[in-house]
Formats: C-alpha cells, structure tokens, sequence
C-alpha cells in the first residue's frame, strides 16, 4: 500500500498572513514604488485562499477513495490536450508580436496563455468524461 505524504495545510495559511503583515513595512521601505506593498499583499491572499481551498477539499474527502485508471487516464489526455492548445496560442502570439501585426502587451498575452489553459482544460475534461475512455 502506498504511504501518503501528510502535508499540514495550515503553513500556507500562516505564510500568506505573514506575506500580508510584511507587506505594511514594505510600504514604508519602498516609497518610491507603492506596487511593490500590493503584490506582495495580493501574494499573501492568493497562499490564505489556496490554503483554505485545501482545508476545505480535504475535510470532504477524508474517506474518499483513490482515482481508478480510468479517472488517471483522462486527467493525463486533458493536460496534455490543454498544454498543445496553450502552446499552439503562444507560438501563435508569438508570431503576431514578431510580425508586428497587432503590438501586443505583456500582461494581455499571460491573461490570454491563462484564460486558455483553464478553458481548454475543463473543456478537454468534460468532453473524456463523456467520451469515457481515453486512448
């Protein structure tokens, strides 16, 4: 039988506090770039909520039982469906950018990578599922 590695769920929970406490003299030391206190703030809120999302799942599942091949199998031909679509839509940013088509910014082409990778991947989720069987 497989040893499960017990992860304690509350250190992400006291790191994100700790990322939003040292972000006020952060704020203080970095005058001349007041951002600086937001990410490190908004760092701190993504750790608290990715660590209660977790408390939460794990309170469900205690007595849930492990995936089965089948369930493996189609998380494995999701990921990889979503990452060909989302390298696909990078080459092809990439291409638009060096040709100078459309002048593109950073932040629109890691919004459109990350908007990508979820929608194609709950999209290639459903579409196994119905399948039922992934070759």
């Amino acid at each position: 039988m497989k040893q499960k590695r017990r992860v304690n769920p509350w250190i992400g929970l006291v790191a994100g506090l700790l990322l939003i406490t040292a972000a006020i003299p952060a704020g203080t030391v970095f005058t001349d770039q007041p951002r600086i206190a937001l990410f490190i703030i908004v760092a701190g809120v993504a750790l608290i909520v990715t660590s209660m999302t977790g408390i939460y799942l794990r309170s469900r599942k205690e007595d849930a039982e492990d995936p089965d091949e089948r369930d493996r199998k189609i998380q494995r031909a999701t990921f990889s469906d979503s990452w060909i679509i989302t390298f696909w839509l990078a080459l092809i940013l990439l291409c638009i950018d060096f040709t100078g088509i459309i002048e593109l910014q950073a932040t629109a082409v890691l919004v459109a990578i990350l908007y990508t990778m979820g929608i194609s991947a709950t999209f290639f989720r459903w579409k196994h599922s119905e399948k039922g069987d992934v070759e």
